[in-house]
């Protein structure tokens, strides 16, 4: 059996930004790789995919679970950045992590979301994820890692066999199960693995608690996506939600921008041990 050149470049694509958002966390502030990160290149590359195997009903449904499995990462990348703040080694943050989004991500996948109820799924847990990681957005980190030149193949392999068996899954996982797993962590992961262990949890507990805000956007453009698949086509649907999550991405490097940077005299924190 052929495989779908798209899909090739649809891996392609996916683990590109794994490989640039930690790029720009090397050299840049937090907020700038977080922002890159929260870009809907994995559930929107995902979702273009299942648009050209599956109808327009499909398309709406798995965007409405999808709206619920982004705001599940939110709570990963929540407790990622708490335990890294607290200085946890990489292994417990990531069993911390995980320990969470499994089960939540079950009970996601089980749920029969409404837009109301996914909406507002998404609104309280964004808002309590976003007020207990405040103070990891104020500390600002000097640390500096050396580079091994197998970390960009690591990332960009783990990310590509992610979204191939996602695609290759769609007709068995159901819109349910493809809309849940759209929003596997797989990107956080890969640039929490990276940005730990090359500069420290301070690194790692600021991009995290700076992508809360971006995955917002990602949650506004899936239900824009779920409103309108059926009534204005696919193509249409997933063009409207691209633009909603840019702008919304782009509105909060501007604010960015226009906020002072965060204050040293706050205080590092430490590094978090290296894994062995």
């Amino acid at each position: 059996m052929l495989i779908d050149p798209a899909l090739f470049i649809k891996m392609a694509i996916v683990a590109g930004v794994v490989v640039f958002a930690t790029m720009v966390a090397e050299r840049t502030r937090p907020a700038l790789a977080a922002l890159v990160a929260t870009l809907p290149f994995s559930v929107g590359s995902s979702f273009v995919l299942i648009a050209m195997q599956h109808d327009a009903s499909f398309v709406s449904a798995a965007s409405l679970h999808s709206v619920a499995g982004v705001t599940v990462t939110t709570m990963f990348i929540a407790i990622y950045a708490l335990a890294a703040g607290a200085g946890w080694s990489l292994p417990a943050t990531f069993l911390a992590a995980y320990g969470v989004w499994f089960p939540v991500a079950y009970l996601a996948y089980r749920h029969a979301w409404t837009p109301v109820t996914a909406l507002t799924f998404a609104a309280v847990v964004s808002l309590v994820a976003f007020r207990l990681t405040a103070r990891l957005r104020r500390v600002e980190s000097t640390a500096r890692g050396q580079r091994n030149w197998y970390d960009p193949l690591v990332r960009a392999a783990s990310v590509a066999l992610f979204v191939g068996t996602l695609a290759a899954l769609s007709d068995r996982l159901g819109p349910g199960g493809v809309g849940t797993l759209a929003n596997f962590p797989i990107i956080m992961t890969s640039v929490g693995i990276v940005v730990h262990r090359r500069l420290g949890s301070a690194a790692v507990s600021s991009l995290m608690a700076h992508s809360i805000p971006g995955l917002v956007g990602t949650a506004l453009g899936l239900f824009a996506v779920h409103m309108t698949a059926q009534n204005w086509g696919r193509a249409v649907a997933l063009l409207l939600g691209l633009l909603i999550c840019v702008v919304w991405n782009y509105a909060l490097y501007r604010i960015g921008r226009v906020t002072p940077a965060p204050d040293p005299s706050a205080g590092t924190m430490p590094p978090a041990p290296r894994a062995g």
